[in-house]
């Protein structure tokens, strides 16, 4: 049977929370005067993994992927901006992350994204059956550009599942459904990672920098490290520094730091 749920969420801890039930762990900055609301849907089937998330305001966001499973993640709308390890992403675009992968992820304004995920030796064994070809993780995160039918058939089959999850989860409890969903979205996502159309790589470099930046922030908790310093921890120039983030993160080092000043004061104050 599978496992099925949507809500509306104007608190930031337990959406963040409920996005660890397909395998992931996310930590989201938002601006000042940010006045949050989003909407997460998910499915949980036999093997496959279902996320859509529909966000109201501009953010930052440190994402964690589980080593045991394939994550594929996509923007689903064409005018709503998303940028992930400083790749812009745009609509047909298909993210495949790499194992265990860690990365940050910012957008511009309102976003809606899709994610769907299944164990890696599942994967490889529905490519080896459907294609001849068996799909492994990337190395790095790899950016897929099917042809656009392609990839829309994807997203469409994605919403289809998530709408039934929201509005008819009953439906949910006949193991045919269910089974039919699993084959035709496994389906889709081998023809979109088999492609033999563009693709793109993530700048593994500057993300790892900035993730480093990330872990350095953390150790530094309580205090306000300065720009300099963190330069040199990093081993990388002001000038640098201020590129990745600005690529990365959407904003200069020093305004991410105090953004994240700003949520661990928001979430004391919540947690009084």
């Amino acid at each position: 049977m599978a496992h099925s749920g949507s809500a509306a969420f104007t608190n930031l801890d337990d959406y963040q929370t409920t996005i660890g039930l397909v395998g992931m762990s996310v930590s989201l900055v938002l601006p000042a005067d940010a006045d949050f609301s989003a909407r997460l849907t998910w499915l949980k089937q036999r093997h496959l993994h279902l996320l859509c998330g529909r966000e109201s305001v501009p953010r930052i966001a440190c994402l964690s992927f589980v080593p045991t499973r394939a994550f594929v993640s996509f923007p689903m709308s064409a005018n709503k901006t998303i940028i992930t390890g400083g790749v812009e992403l745009r609509l047909g675009d298909i993210m495949f992350h790499s194992r265990g992968e860690r990365t940050h992820q910012w957008t511009k304004g309102v976003s809606r994204w899709g994610i769907v995920s299944l164990p890696h030796s599942q994967l490889a064994a529905y490519a080896k059956a459907l294609t001849g070809r068996e799909i492994t993780a990337p190395p790095v995160a790899r950016i897929f550009r099917p042809l656009p039918s392609v990839g829309a058939h994807l997203r469409c089959l994605h919403l289809r599942a998530c709408r039934l999850a929201e509005t008819k989860p009953e439906l949910l409890a006949h193991r045919e459904v269910v089974r039919a969903i699993e084959q035709d979205l496994i389906h889709a996502l081998v023809n979109c990672l088999t492609a033999d159309d563009d693709t793109l790589e993530i700048g593994q470099y500057q993300a790892d920098v900035v993730l480093r930046l990330e872990d350095a922030l953390t150790e530094y908790a309580g205090q306000r490290p300065s720009i300099p310093e963190l330069c040199a921890t990093l081993g990388v120039t002001k000038r640098t520094l201020r590129m990745y983030c600005t690529n990365v993160l959407g904003v200069s080092p020093s305004h991410y730091m105090h953004l994240r000043r700003l949520h661990v004061a928001r979430a004391a104050a919540m947690g009084c």
